[in-house]
């Protein structure tokens, strides 16, 4: 499979499940690149730089499903372009 798009991802988790790097390393129909995890008392994030193999407005819609579903929030931007 060619992952030939790139985003960066935000997930930020306040009271959903464990958001750590194993919750992140089965994201459907993408390669994380990098991985930056922060977390405090009541709330953690991640940052993810990505490959993948969709549109970029497609992944957010992918990513908003499944991020949902483990009570987490989700913000998608342009990744840096590979050459």
């Amino acid at each position: 499979m060619v992952f030939s798009n790139h985003s960066i991802v935000i997930l930020v988790n306040a009271s959903g499940s464990v958001l750590d790097r194993l919750a992140v390393c089965n994201i459907p129909g993408v390669r994380i690149v990098e991985a930056d995890f922060a977390a405090g008392e009541t709330v953690c994030c991640a940052a993810l730089q990505l490959s993948h193999d969709c549109s970029r407005e497609e992944l957010q819609v992918r990513l908003r499903a499944w991020a949902g579903a483990r009570g987490w929030s989700v913000a998608v931007a342009p990744g840096p372009e590979t050459g």
